[in-house]
């Protein structure tokens, strides 16, 4: 009745955005109405089901609700609650625990029945990273093989220990080793991840410890003989997890679907196990009636067990693998199929155990008590904190702990002969401290878990602690050796808490119709791998566009360049030869052929080792651009040179304040500095008297800079000496040019007569070109001109 209360009361809402599968005609919406034994696991702020039996009921366009139905699970998927999110009385929780959806199916999305089929029952073994999907019954279907007995499904929500590049989140399957199979269910499962641990009690298997089904046909199938069995799965390394199996001391009674709770008592903590049925309704046939109900429930022999579950309670040390028994007062008696959480004192000295719903194992044809036990160690005393409500019971069910002082409790199912939904809905939630029900969640109202009242009764103490009951009572320890256990107290700086959590919106108002389920990364190229190759490869265009630029930019710069960078030495010698033979050149009719010269001065030519000696490649070179010196006039060359004892070459020579040395020279002298790079071998030259040294100091700075070129068949050498031309005798070839008085045609480098004016030397250096490339560059000026 309840439960159709809540359906009602969410139905403006908007219900549950999927089912699995198989929506009716007309149906707009839907919500859990029982979930029977899935497995579970809390990884930090979400709690993750998976497998069981599902039943829905859906909602039409005209207001009614349908017949429950239960469509299976063909996709695989894994639902989530995520803890940041609140619920209340018309919050759609159906819906929230399907946002978060996970499909197993291979590559995330499809069908999942022959990879990874329903299973009913079993655990999520995890720690705060990851957890391994082990154990319980498949749901068969005959076209599909199952999985082998070997095979394990893992899913990790967060990496851990040495750095994985390649890591991302998802489903991995691994390989049992031999001594343990998958083939077993109806255990009891715990989880410490301060311990990176988890454990897989007793629980049911095929009488032939083979291959066995949930909707088995057959008892040679059916999961009905107890397995005296405890495995332990260490995930202290990622990826490289250990699983062992160990056999259960002749003590410890093997048993179907017990509580199994971790403790922090002692070096690595204690297991204690609550509960169980050894032949329970549901071993024995398909219509869930028990072979042998007096040993389930009848407490006549030593063969009559379940009822003793509750009243003997065993215990594991984890540190020395080491199993006690400890006897308790009161208690519920048979239970099997409730759940149970840890809240300790807030100075450790009760460790307080919640125990809630369950059944006896046997009897399915009423409803199932909704009442709250707690059990209190060291004391070992039972206390009832809370007789529930009517209707609200039920099993199959799994709780956690959001925040200290509350118990969340998932899933489950009714009973009686009629299936009804469970009260509440498919998520309810409990105040520890108060032992009251609540009718909401708020990741943001939350408390320091305080001693029920009823326990403090019974153990003293107040609700922050301090009890007086440090040992059982009346009958003390039971073996000394566990009183030691529990003497040595846990480190509880291993323990990591993950809240409070940060709220974040609850959608309420689902869409009407069923979505995929989102596709879910597998193996491959991880997520942070995009973010590097993006940048990786914009650094490589970066990289090959500045390559491209500046081989551009070379290119540009080579057809741009002066005279003397795009030209070898050859081709300027050639040009010269061809001035100094005498060639003639109209005058430029154009004026606007003379452009600025803006340069302070002309690039230098590649060496002549880099140089191409191809003439045809060095013709081919683009014209460079003819540039008047700064503060220069360029002068037309006279048709004829004036004077009749000197060539154009000898002038060009003199004017740069050198002259032809003779043929015969008996040392290099001064031409030391420049015979590396001289394309005419020093052996092939000869010096005679002092001619080889430069006349003056004014002269040696003009020396040091001059290297000699194909044309220097000859050297040359200061022009100062005795016997050769005077200056005065040196006739310009340029001729002469108006003043700008009117009075004299001369040219700024030159006298009234015509003769050439020497420059100083800080004049050269002023114009920042040799007199001899002056000379060249007003020669090819002219030539290009034409």
């Amino acid at each position: 009745m309840k439960s159709n209360l809540l359906a009602i009361s969410i139905l403006p809402f908007g219900l549950a955005h999927a089912q699995f599968s198989d929506w009716a005609a007309g149906q707009i919406n839907t919500t859990i109405c029982f979930w029977n034994q899935p497995r579970a696991a809390l990884v930090r702020d979400k709690i993750y089901i998976d497998g069981g039996s599902a039943w829905w009921t859906p909602g039409y366009e005209n207001g009614t609700f349908g017949k429950v139905v239960n469509q299976g699970n063909g996709q695989g998927i894994i639902v989530s609650y995520d803890l940041s999110k609140s619920f209340g009385p018309g919050t759609n929780v159906t819906g929230i625990l399907l946002d978060g959806s996970l499909s197993k199916a291979r590559g995330g999305k499809g069908n999942a029945n022959g990879d990874a089929p329903v299973y009913y029952d079993g655990a999520l073994l995890g720690n705060d990273a990851e957890f391994f999907l082990y154990g319980g019954a498949v749901y068969q279907i005959e076209v599909y093989d199952q999985p082998a007995s070997y095979e394990v499904l893992e899913y990790q929500a967060y990496a851990y220990g040495p750095d994985k590049p390649l890591w991302k989140p998802g489903f991995n399957s691994r390989r049992l080793p031999d001594d343990v199979t998958r083939y077993i269910a109806y255990g009891g499962a715990a989880s410490a991840p301060s311990e990176n641990k988890a454990w897989y009690f007793s629980g049911l298997s095929a009488p032939s410890r083979g291959p066995m089904v949930w909707n088995a046909a057959t008892n040679e199938t059916r999961a009905s003989t107890p397995s005296n069995t405890l495995i332990t799965l260490d995930m202290a390394n990622q990826l490289t997890e250990k699983w062992t199996n160990t056999t259960l001391p002749s003590h410890i009674k093997p048993r179907a679907n017990p509580e199994v709770v971790w403790v922090p008592v002692g070096e690595q903590g204690i297991l204690v196990v609550l509960g169980g049925a050894t032949y329970p309704e549901w071993a024995s046939s398909a219509t869930h009636k028990s072979s042998n109900k007096t040993l389930s429930v009848t407490n006549r022999s030593k063969e009559q067990e379940s009822p003793a579950f509750m009243s003997t309670i065993d215990i594991y040390d984890v540190a020395n693998s080491t199993w006690y028994q400890q006897p308790t007062t009161g208690g519920p008696g048979t239970r099997t199929r409730g759940c149970a959480v840890v809240a300790p004192a807030a100075d450790r000295s009760s460790f307080n155990i919640y125990y809630y719903g369950g059944f006896d194992g046997v009897d399915t044809s009423g409803s199932f008590p909704d009442d709250v036990w707690v059990l209190s160690l060291p004391s070992f005393t039972w206390t009832k904190i809370s007789d529930g409500i009517p209707n609200h019971g039920r099993a199959g069910h799994k709780c956690f702990l959001p925040y200290p002082d509350q118990m969340m409790i998932v899933g489950g199912y009714t009973g009686g002969s009629d299936s009804q939904c469970l009260g509440g809905g498919p998520v309810v939630l409990l105040n520890l401290t108060s032992g009251a029900w609540m009718d909401h969640y708020d990741p943001t109202t939350f408390g320091t878990y305080g001693v029920h009242d009823k326990v403090q009764a019974v153990i003293g103490g107040n609700s922050a602690g301090h009890a007086t009951a440090t040992a059982p009572t009346p009958s003390g320890w039971a073996t000394p050796a566990l009183g030691n256990v529990f003497a040595n107290t846990y480190d509880v700086k291993k323990m990591k808490t993950y809240w409070p959590y940060n709220p974040s919106s609850t959608n309420k108002t689902g869409p009407d119709y069923p979505s995929p389920a989102p596709e879910q990364p597998s193996k491959g190229v991880p997520n942070w791998m995009a973010p590097i190759l993006g940048v990786v490869l914009g650094l490589v265009l970066i990289t090959g566009s500045l390559l491209v630029f500046c081989v551009w930019r070379r290119r540009v710069a080579a057809r741009k360049g002066s005279v003397d960078a795009s030209s070898s030495h050859e081709a300027m010698s050639e040009r010269l030869f061809s001035w100094a033979k005498g060639h003639n050149h109209p005058k430029p009719t154009d004026p606007s052929a003379h452009s600025a010269y803006e340069a302070s001065e002309v690039a230098r030519s590649p060496s002549q080792a880099s140089t191409p000696a191809n003439d045809d490649r060095i013709a081919a070179s683009p014209s460079p651009e003819c540039h008047e010196m700064e503060n220069t006039q360029i002068a037309e060359l006279g048709v004829e040179l004036h004077g009749a004892d000197i060539t154009a070459t000898e002038a060009m020579w003199r004017r740069a304040g050198f002259r032809p040395i003779a043929a015969n020279i008996s040392s290099f002298g001064s031409l030391r500095s420049v015979a590396g790079e001289s394309p005419i071998a020093p052996s092939n030259l000869s010096f005679s008297g002092s001619d080889a040294s430069p006349s003056s100091p004014r002269d040696t700075a003009r020396w040091g800079q001059r290297k000699l070129s194909v044309i220097s068949s000859v050297s040359f050498q200061s022009g100062d000496d005795v016997g050769t031309f005077s200056r005065d005798d040196v006739v310009s070839p340029i001729g002469r040019n108006n003043s700008p008085t009117g009075e004299s045609e001369g040219n700024a480098d030159h006298d009234a007569a015509g003769r050439v004016s020497p420059l100083k030397n800080d004049e050269y250096e002023a114009t920042g070109m040799s007199p001899l490339k002056n000379a060249v560059i007003r020669n090819d000026c002219r030539r290009r001109s034409q």
